[in-house]
């Protein structure tokens, strides 16, 4: 971007320097560097926006106490936050009339997780409610892809509840070297 004595000016459009001169919209077009040296234009570059977080994991960058957005990020918390006010008291939910918890990440994920699992094995119940019914028993097969599935968000949850830290937590969502996303960690 183009500045005039620190004072942003667009290319390609008119404008006015300190002393009051009219630029027209062509000076781009029509300047050489003795030009820009001569009404104190210089070139500076964009600076680089910031990288949006991870939504997933923060809930955006830390606010000074000017209000001002700071580099440092916001993480979510992994373990259930109780809620407090200002003065340290408990924030009351008006529906429950009891303290308002915002769910870590833990519990959030192991929660999807279960319902993943829920799903998979939904697709499968049929089986279980005609074999208890007295009809046929449920075929091996479906059986032994139910304990899996079982299996397999057991291990997820340990390895959620096992994290010990933020960066351990979003560990788990590294795809490993081979770049194949079912070799995932947990998701």
């Amino acid at each position: 971007m183009y500045t005039h004595n620190g004072r942003t000016i667009q290319a390609n459009k008119a404008w006015t320097s300190d002393d009051g001169y009219q630029h027209p919209s062509t000076w781009t077009k029509c300047w050489g560097e003795a030009d820009l040296k001569r009404w104190s234009v210089t070139w500076v570059d964009d600076p680089k926006p910031k990288a949006r977080p991870d939504n997933r994991f923060y809930w955006g960058y830390k606010v000074d106490s000017d209000g001002n957005e700071t580099d440092e990020l916001n993480p979510r918390a992994l373990a259930d936050v109780s809620e407090v006010d200002n003065d340290g008291e408990a924030i009351i939910d008006e529906r429950t009339g009891e303290q308002l918890v915002t769910v870590g990440l833990k519990n959030q994920y192991i929660a999807q997780k279960k319902r993943e699992a829920n799903a998979l094995l939904h697709e499968t119940d049929w089986y279980v409610v005609r074999a208890a019914e007295g009809g046929s028993a449920v075929p091996e097969a479906i059986t032994t892809a139910r304990a899996a599935i079982r299996t397999a968000c057991a291990g997820i949850e340990t390895k959620i509840n096992n994290t010990s830290d933020l960066d351990a937590f979003i560990a788990l969502f590294d795809i490993k070297d081979n770049g194949d996303p079912s070799d995932m960690d947990c998701f």
